[in-house]
């Protein structure tokens, strides 16, 4: 048995998930759980009958992944986000973003090595650094600032044993969205130390309305930059499990030695109703948009009614991670919640064990009715137990 996995917990979100499932209403649960976006463009179901006359979907690709698919991103990346990547040699097509992140990982350490990540921290990087036998060190980031980049804190925080950093902007659980200027001064941090950066891109098309968005073109001409992402959040498609890497690293090859061993290439039938969906994108991206904006909305005017409750709001993504004003740590609150209301929050402890008074809510795979609705609920549950 790989003693390294006596380190990793079971994903809390099984956990939370199995609970409500079994709630005393669980007919009519309402979970702010899974951060997937709602929609998925009634469009798309006419692709599957396309795909069955293709037989390459059921072939093996390049491990690299389809040609076409990596054509589209290289000129996506390139022409959204102004980083530039070959996609013949440069693009893997991975299942998934969390497998982007692990091969990325894997690729980088060794056992005892340690990774930055920034606090609050999405949970699956915490697993997949200590499945791999390294130690993530924790950087809490300070909810005034809503919640960005503490420069100083993690320039003190590197050690010899330190390799890589994630940084994931829009973040999940803040949905942060960091400024230009830190990040910046994180690479040159970075390059200085010889620090590799895994930059998880995954809601880059979750930005809202006045922030920087063209972060990406500080990086393009330096080879210590992964970049991973999903395809999922961006054309609703999470169960398809489609992600990527994009890196000018002259490691490229050993990523598709780690991709090769692990995964041969990803699903050639996803990928291949991907390509059928291009079509649709800015439609899959405008209509997911304007839903999360529209339940954002109704989350804000509900909580102005909720005072235990305090939101900083951030910059993307379809997250909000709130403060519980009052006396209750956030894995007794989600449990409780799940009992007596039927409502999914997930406790901001899962995500570093700094944020016991913090909860995340996932709103994007929620309309405005159900939002309000869950947001009834909750302000009916401090109500009773306050």
């Amino acid at each position: 048995m790989n003693s390294n996995l006596s380190n990793v917990e079971i994903p809390p979100i099984d956990y939370f998930n199995h609970l409500l499932d079994n709630s005393p209403n669980k007919n009519n649960k309402i979970s702010f759980g899974h951060g997937i976006p709602k929609y998925t463009p009634n469009e798309y179901a006419n692709i599957n009958y396309q795909l069955l006359n293709n037989s390459n979907a059921f072939k093996y690709t390049d491990i690299r992944g389809n040609i076409e698919l990596r054509n589209y991103l290289a000129y996506s990346l390139s022409n959204k986000l102004n980083f530039n990547v070959k996609p013949e040699k440069n693009i893997i097509i991975t299942p998934g973003a969390n497998s982007a992140i692990f091969k990325s990982l894997f690729l980088l350490l060794n056992k005892d090595d340690e990774v930055l990540v920034i606090s609050p921290v999405y949970f699956n990087y915490i697993m997949a650094i200590k499945m791999i036998g390294a130690n993530p060190i924790e950087i809490d980031s300070e909810p005034e600032s809503g919640f960005q980049l503490n420069i100083k804190s993690i320039a003190n925080s590197i050690t010899s044993k330190t390799k890589a950093i994630i940084i994931n902007s829009p973040n999940n659980p803040t949905g942060a969205l960091y400024k230009n200027n830190d990040l910046i001064e994180l690479f040159k941090i970075c390059d200085s130390n010889n620090i590799k950066i895994i930059f998880d891109i995954t809601y880059h098309e979750y930005i809202h309305a006045n922030y920087e968005s063209n972060y990406l073109s500080l990086f393009s001409d330096f080879e210590n930059i992964i970049i991973t992402g999903s395809f999922s959040k961006t054309f609703g498609i999470t169960g398809l499990r489609l992600g990527y890497i994009a890196t000018n690293s002259k490691s490229i090859d050993d990523l598709c030695k780690i991709q090769d061993t692990i995964s041969i290439c990803a699903s050639s039938l996803s990928q291949q109703f991907l390509l059928n969906l291009l079509n649709y994108e800015q439609l899959a991206i405008e209509t997911n948009l304007n839903a999360v904006k529209s339940s954002k909305e109704s989350l804000i005017s509900n909580l102005e009614n909720i005072p235990q409750l305090n939101w900083i709001q951030t910059g993307g993504a379809f997250y909000a991670f709130i403060e519980l004003k009052y006396n209750i740590n956030s894995w007794e609150f989600s449990k409780s919640l799940i009992n007596l209301k039927s409502v999914l929050v997930l406790p901001g402890s899962i995500f570093g064990s700094k944020w016991k008074s913090y909860i995340r809510l996932a709103y994007g795979a929620l309309d405005r009715n159900d939002v309000d609705e869950g947001m009834k609920r909750i302000k009916s549950f401090i109500d009773e137990t306050t």
